[in-house]
């Protein structure tokens, strides 16, 4: 019993040694078992950092109509991208884009108008400073008035026009006019005589040098001009020397032409009043014709609104008289003239003829005394049918 016992006890003593060896081996190593908390800290950290990793984005496939907008849409000059935008919707009438890609129009002209008006306003002040650069520059006033009449024609910018036109006006004076054009005159004269003292010998044909435009199909076309034939060797007569009254004439002609712009930027402006009165006062200086007759019409439709009936009917005739009375200016003419006798148009030519005799007095006819010369040919020409 009491062997028994003891070889049990060596037993367990071999069993707990070898357990003690296999211990040693797995920490003589220098390696620690692993941390089970460690590792699953390792793994949450790895799901959190993949749902916080987007997955690959792929690239999105835009309906054609989109792709269309935006490559209109990211055209930077804002003229081109007003016709990018209107070949979109052209092309796209049905497309949701239609209504944004109109709004993008609107915005690009008013930006390229922006653009555009300063442009121009600034190539306005450099040509009023040029022409401001000759302290004794008599035509000062030419400048205003005609970028007035510019601005005027084009139906833009009537604000700045209204200035520059007022400011021309401001600036014509008769005296300093009729002053200036005379020295021009004699310095031409003077020139003439000089050249006439001694001609320079040419016997060929100068080069022209200059250009001419012209309209083809709507497009504007310059051509160089044609070379200038030889100088005679009788040199021409020496310029008239204009009269004071020629140049009073030639002064109000040009004022005239200047108020009648002036009066229709006021107009445009909302001045009735002034513009009127104003194109009232051009018209009394029976300027050229054609400013005339574009004063006359113009009075003739403030005429209407006002219901002046006898207004209608002096300038309805001033535009018959000069030729320009358009079909339905003239069938106006006829129904005020009606209206205002009796529903007849009986004295309307008679009318017309005592006052063109008035205003355009017959001027004085002289005998012409044809030096006889051999072989000679006369040529008979009408200004007018019949007054051969």
């Amino acid at each position: 019993m009491t062997r028994l016992f003891r070889f049990t006890l060596v037993t367990l003593a071999l069993i707990a040694l070898c357990w003690s060896g296999t211990s040693a081996q797995g920490t003589g190593s220098g390696q620690k078992p692993p941390d089970t908390n460690a590792i699953a800290g390792a793994r949450a950290d790895q799901a959190a950092t993949a749902q916080a990793k987007p997955a690959a984005a792929t690239p999105e496939e835009l309906p054609p109509d989109f792709k269309a907008f935006n490559e209109a849409a990211r055209e930077k000059d804002p003229q081109k991208r007003v016709q990018a935008l209107e070949k979109f919707i052209a092309e796209n009438p049905k497309s949701i884009l239609v209504g944004t890609a109109r709004s993008q129009i609107q915005s690009s002209v008013l930006a390229a108008l922006k653009d555009a008006r300063k442009k121009y306003l600034d190539m306005v002040t450099a040509q009023i400073d040029a022409a401001k650069a000759n302290e004794n520059n008599p035509n000062l006033y030419s400048t205003y008035n005609r970028v007035a009449s510019v601005m005027l024609n084009a139906g833009v910018l009537f604000d700045e026009a209204e200035d520059y036109a007022r400011t021309g006006l401001s600036l014509m004076d008769e005296q300093k006019y009729i002053a200036a054009r005379k020295q021009a005159a004699e310095r031409a004269a003077a020139a003439a005589a000089q050249r006439a003292a001694s001609p320079a010998p040419a016997t060929t044909a100068r080069s022209g040098g200059g250009f001419s435009i012209s309209m083809s199909d709507g497009v504007m076309v310059a051509r160089p001009m044609a070379p200038r034939p030889a100088p005679s060797a009788t040199p021409p007569p020496p310029p008239r020397i204009p009269t004071d009254q020629d140049l009073r004439n030639s002064f109000r002609s040009e004022k005239a032409n200047a108020q009648a712009t002036f009066g229709q930027i006021l107009l445009k402006r909302g001045k009735t009043d002034e513009g009127v009165r104003t194109l009232k006062e051009a018209y009394a200086a029976k300027p050229a014709t054609s400013t005339l007759a574009t004063i006359a019409r113009v009075l003739t439709e403030s005429a209407r609104k006002a219901g002046d009936e006898k207004g209608q009917i002096e300038y309805l005739a001033a535009l018959a008289l000069s030729g320009q009375i358009t079909a339905a200016e003239r069938q106006e003419f006829d129904a005020v003239y009606r209206e205002t006798h009796g529903g007849s148009l009986d004295g309307l030519e008679e009318m017309l003829d005592e006052r063109y005799r008035r205003e355009n007095p017959r001027f004085e006819v002289t005998a012409f005394t044809r030096k006889s010369t051999p072989n000679a040919r006369a040529v008979l020409a009408e200004l007018f049918t019949g007054a051969g």
